[in-house]
């Protein structure tokens, strides 16, 4: 058994001292006073902070590897990458490539997912695309956009029914409203994204059912006073929650923060978004057969559109402090909010016995100093270990 001691544990929305995270066979044993249980191996925090491990819902890839490589040496370096810094979930996210390239990842995901790894664990995939509007296609390639039919999304996912766990289509479009219908009839999340929809039209998808977001103000018509967009009947429905990148280069901290006061803590989702130069050095990439130029860290198509990120989410957890958001707000839409949205919030994203123990040690600075993935260090510094 481990026993985590000595640090300030995120439990029910906020931090608590006084405590220790026991650990048993990959599951949380117990929240107990400290000192209360001394059989076990000790780890002490060294009074940094104790959290759930983070859930990235939106990620294309790191460190020179990408989903779309459909290999399992791929979706290694990008678990191995995630868990040195405190991702310890992901979905893994697809991009609008040919249906054949896009079911080869799904099968490789779907081996990867039904053998051992190191690193974080892949809890199923994010289809983005190929559903989405050709003029709000971002990065994604216009030649394989596809109508949101339930026959081309059969197409692309037969095979595999319970891979999928997240898709992005554009409201506005025909077979869209059908589409989210279906998905939801399977418990898969049906996301909003990639839309040059209007008002009208994507308060018709958000009725259909469409309460998540894919990565809120970018791709999508943003808010304005005589046609509120995409933007505003997304701000305007409480039910929505909200994908954001806070890697301070694809929404400014002031929309970051106008977004935080309407929606709040529990309807946003802390996102990367990051493709496979995260982790790299500047140079040039490719996205989805696209090529992307990477500099100071900032990912651009040659026309200079914004081409994924090469953000992490310890990254984006200091960033959202840094421009005012509380750390116990943040620290709830890395886990919690996530696991929510994909179904995974019954055994994923809180420290909560009987739950995985997915737990990462934060320092001061609230930098990774220790991560584990079902109980197993994955990523664990110096002096952490007694």
């Amino acid at each position: 058994m481990l026993i985590i001691t000595n640090g300030k544990a995120y439990l029910d929305g906020r931090w608590k001292t006084g405590l220790d995270i026991l650990v048993d066979e990959g599951k949380i044993a117990g929240i107990k006073p400290a000192g209360a249980h001394q059989d076990g191996q000790i780890i002490d925090a060294q009074g940094g902070c104790i959290t759930p491990g983070f859930i990235d819902i939106h990620i294309h890839g790191s460190n020179g590897a990408d989903v779309m490589d459909a290999s399992m040496k791929s979706l290694d370096t990008i678990s191995n990458f995630l868990a040195g810094n405190g991702t310890t979930s992901w979905l893994a996210t697809t991009m609008t490539v040919s249906v054949k390239e896009i079911r080869n990842s799904l099968k490789t995901v779907s081996e990867y997912m039904n053998t051992s790894h190191e690193g974080a664990q892949i809890l199923g995939v994010h289809l983005e695309g190929p559903f989405l509007s050709p003029l709000a296609k971002g990065a994604h390639a216009e030649q394989h956009i596809l109508p949101p039919a339930i026959d081309n999304y059969q197409s692309i996912t037969g095979g595999f029914p319970d891979l999928v766990r997240l898709v992005t289509l554009a409201p506005e479009q025909e077979g869209a409203l059908e589409l989210v219908s279906y998905l939801k009839e399977r418990n898969i999340t049906p996301s909003l994204g990639h839309t040059k929809g209007s008002y009208q039209q994507c308060c018709r998808g958000i009725a259909a059912g469409m309460h998540h977001v894919c990565h809120f103000y970018n791709a999508m018509t943003p808010l304005n006073h005589r046609e509120p967009g995409a933007a505003g009947a997304i701000l305007e429905n409480d039910a929505v929650t909200i994908e954001l990148i806070a890697d301070l280069v694809h929404v400014h901290p002031a929309a970051i923060r106008l977004a935080y006061k309407v929606k709040g803590r529990d309807k946003i989702v802390l996102i990367t978004d990051a493709m496979n130069a995260a982790g790299l050095k500047d140079g040039e990439y490719e996205l989805g057969g696209i090529p992307v130029y990477v500099r100071n860290g900032e990912a651009r198509q040659m026309d200079g559109t914004l081409a994924g990120s090469t953000l992490t989410q310890d990254q984006a957890l200091r960033n959202m402090i840094d421009i005012g958001i509380p750390s116990e707000d943040v620290i709830a839409m890395l886990t919690e909010t996530p696991a929510r949205q994909i179904g995974a919030d019954h055994y994923k994203g809180k420290l909560t016995e009987g739950f995985d123990a997915d737990i990462n040690i934060l320092n001061q600075e609230f930098r990774v100093a220790a991560t584990y993935v079902k109980g197993k260090a994955v990523n664990e510094k110096q002096g952490m270990r007694i």
